[in-house]
């Protein structure tokens, strides 16, 4: 034990006499406070939302108690939504924090630390140590991760992590490490087959790794399948995410291109990285090759178009690698490769602060206030009965769901022949009637996305379930209001 502790030590010791890596590991720790702040504040002011936040604690819970993972925000078994093998293994956090926000921190730190993994394959592709923590810094802010920590909790995030790892643990050659981070990556969601075979197109071009490259390409297309079979076994729909495509190559090319929102994507990716990805023919096939399962497969993916979301997280680490082939061929031609670096940081910054990405929020003093609104939400929530079953809206279900039953209420005009509305069509608030209470923030001008209807004909449903005699007010605190469900 003592041999070991010395050669710990020793390493230690190494590494941090190496100013740079000290101080990308400083970045690391203020970067995931960052992060962790901007997911956390947006969680605290009932920003956060059942889909996707409330999605994953309901289910990381349940992992924690060791009870079965069924999903009553998504009404099915949780590996009949998404292949979520490896969220499991951070349902211990739990026992550290009972709280949701441990994964919101969680997931902040975990992106913060693959900017490890990018600085360490810089400098092991001889790029100097200056160059090296500007390109991983550069990757670390990087919009789309951004946007997938500001989004909620997602297992895409925990992929892309997994993938920067894995592509140093490969271009190192540690290949015991390379197969577990393969092992991993695919076990977190089924989509990361595709990103495996999208890192085989970038591979395909360097000679030496042709023969693995060909391996990912047929391994990721194979786990992708294998993936989505089991999901339909779980699912009582079936695997809801297969693509309709048009096989026309005008069409194709067409689609990747005729929205503002994936204009955007492209302009954002690239951007992000002054554009020099786009001269890595590998690079620039491995992106539109992952972009391609969302543009190209009809309008029923269509929000998965925006570059607003998640799933443009994993852009990061395959446009690190297009700009690492460019500045590698830059530096063949004896061109100052660090002084470049230097430049490249003027389009993040520009990007950053011209399309006001998610971390200039936390620059801004109404992001961090809270409301008396607010307050009242948290104190109502006190009162509810410990592990009773509740209904509720959008943006309330994840401060509630460390509970066996969660549901969304879903605003809808039903017809009734009795009128119990007082009319034949009124507004009603959908969710299983063997919720025991619902609990709803009916205070003035929230967002559609928190109520998933306007105020109005929110407040319209509430009203006409209590006309009706299907809810009882047991509690309120001014427009936070918890009532019995009538059975």
């Amino acid at each position: 034990m003592n041999v070991k502790f010395r050669l710990v030590s020793i390493k230690l010791l190494i590494m941090f006499k190496n100013k740079t890596t000290v101080l990308v590991i400083l970045w690391i720790v203020v970067l995931s406070v960052l992060y962790s702040l901007l997911s956390v504040i947006r969680h605290n002011n009932f920003q956060s939302g059942a889909f996707d936040l409330g999605l994953y604690d309901q289910t990381i819970w349940k992992y924690s108690q060791f009870l079965s993972p069924y999903n009553t925000i998504k009404d099915r078994f949780i590996l009949g939504d998404h292949l979520n093998l490896t969220i499991p293994l951070i349902a211990p956090l739990y026992y550290l924090w009972d709280d949701v926000r441990i994964i919101l921190i969680f997931q902040a730190f975990w992106i913060s630390f693959s900017t490890l993994a990018i600085y360490k394959l810089c400098k092991h592709r001889k790029f100097s140590s200056a160059t090296s923590f500007i390109l991983s810094f550069i990757y670390s802010i990087f919009y789309g991760i951004q946007y997938a920590v500001f989004f909620d909790f997602h297992a895409i995030v925990i992929g892309v992590g997994l993938i920067a790892w894995f592509l140093y643990f490969f271009e190192t050659g540690r290949k015991k490490m390379t197969v577990l981070s393969i092992f991993l990556m695919l076990l977190t969601q089924e989509n990361m087959g595709i990103a495996l075979s999208g890192i085989g197109i970038f591979y395909m071009f360097k000679k030496q790794y042709r023969k693995l490259a060909i391996l990912f390409i047929f391994l990721g297309f194979a786990w992708s399948i294998i993936a989505a079979k089991i999901i339909a076994y779980f699912s009582p729909v079936g695997f809801q995410y297969f693509p309709s495509i048009n096989l026309n190559p005008v069409n194709l090319f067409i689609q990747l291109f005729d929205t503002e929102e994936k204009r955007q994507v492209w302009l954002y990716s690239f951007g992000w990285f002054s554009f020099l990805p786009v001269f890595s023919i590998g690079s620039l096939l491995s992106v539109t090759f992952d972009l391609s399962q969302y543009f190209v497969t009809g309008p029923e993916f269509s929000r998965m178009w925006s570059p607003f979301m998640h799933h443009r997280a994993i852009l990061a680490p395959i446009l690190i690698l297009g700009l690492l082939d460019f500045l590698e061929f830059l530096r063949r031609k004896k061109i100052n490769v660090q002084k470049i670096s230097f430049l490249l940081l003027i389009s993040p910054i520009f990007m950053q602060f011209y399309f006001h990405f998610p971390l200039n929020k936390l620059t801004k003093p109404a992001y961090w206030k809270g409301e008396s609104w607010m307050q009242d939400n948290y104190d109502l929530f006190k009162l509810i009965p410990k592990g009773a079953s509740i209904a509720s809206q959008q943006n309330i279900v994840p401060h509630l769901s460390h509970r066996k039953e969660i549901y969304l209420v879903y605003p809808r005009i039903h017809d009734f022949d009795n009128n119990i509305c007082g009319q034949r069509s009124c507004w009603w608030l959908d969710f299983p009637s063997y919720a025991d209470y619902l609990v709803v923030d009916l205070h003035p001008n929230q967002w559609v996305t928190q109520l998933l209807e306007t105020n109005e004909n929110f407040e319209s449903a509430v009203n006409n379930m209590k006309k009706a005699g299907k809810i009882k007010l047991e509690k309120e605190i001014n427009n936070a209001k918890l009532y019995k469900i009538n059975h």
